[in-house]
């Protein structure tokens, strides 16, 4: 175990038919391990997306071959593809290996050998096909000034938005677009509700059915434009996923890839 706080990993998405197995020395799972977890070679047991766990190993490798402590079986993914390490400042620090397809770090393609500091939250992308977010309970939180979830950034300074890290292809969002999906991104893997949208943008919440009627509908207006928008960039998936009411559930609107 590490003299230090942990860093927390989720697998927040992994492409179809890709199959991954983490080796159970290296971890330990937030709550309960995964019910569905299969023994592996080496040690490794396959996880499944939103899987959480702790690193408790100084030097955590991601790769294609069975040696690393995650293994992704992929041929875009290198045999030895990245490391997550702790420094010598006692933060952790992440380097690409040298990999054929690259590695994202909010967004942002990483140097190959070059180690990159983690700050308290952010997310990793290996090769676009596995997305991994990280929360470091050791650091100092600061508000990023870029927000990515999915390979999706969003930047605070100027309210613009681009994929896969290709910064050169953003765009801006009007000013209520930007509230409502930065509200949906913050918020991940949470819904937002109906409520919090418009006081988040509006500044007003009311109980009379016929201005609730209208917030909705404008929601659903501003829903639809980050749609469409976002389908130019990456026409393979929706974002914006409307969650209906059910019981005691409020609808509203989650981010999500699918």
């Amino acid at each position: 175990m590490l003299d230090r706080d942990p860093l927390e990993v989720c697998i927040t998405y992994l492409a179809p038919d890709v199959a991954i197995g983490v080796r159970q020395s290296s971890i330990q799972f937030v709550g309960q391990a995964p019910p569905n977890a299969e023994g592996a070679a080496g040690g490794h047991i396959k996880l499944e997306p939103n899987a959480r766990f702790y690193v408790n190993t100084e030097e955590f490798g991601v790769g294609r071959s069975a040696t690393n402590d995650l293994v992704v079986d992929n041929p875009k993914i290198s045999r030895s593809h990245l490391k997550i390490l702790v420094g010598q400042d006692n933060s952790y620090h992440v380097q690409d290996l040298g990999s054929a397809n690259g590695t994202m770090l909010d967004g942002k393609p990483l140097e190959k050998y070059q180690e990159y500091h983690l700050r308290s939250t952010g997310e990793i992308q290996l090769a676009g096909i596995l997305h991994m977010t990280f929360t470091d309970f050791g650091a100092t939180y600061v508000t990023p000034e870029v927000l990515t979830v999915y390979g999706l950034s969003l930047s605070h300074s100027d309210r613009s938005v681009w994929m896969q890290g290709q910064e050169e292809d953003a765009f801006k969002l009007s000013s209520s677009e930007y509230k409502f999906l930065s509200m949906l991104m913050e918020n991940y893997p949470n819904h937002v509700t109906h409520g919090m949208l418009t006081q988040a943008l509006w500044d007003y919440n009311t109980d009379d059915p016929d201005d609730e009627k209208r917030s909705r509908d404008a929601l659903f207006n501003i829903a639809k434009r980050l749609r469409d928008r976002l389908q130019i960039v990456d026409p393979d998936y929706e974002y914006v996923e409307t969650v209906r009411k059910w019981g005691n559930r409020e609808g509203g609107y989650k981010f999500n890839k699918h």
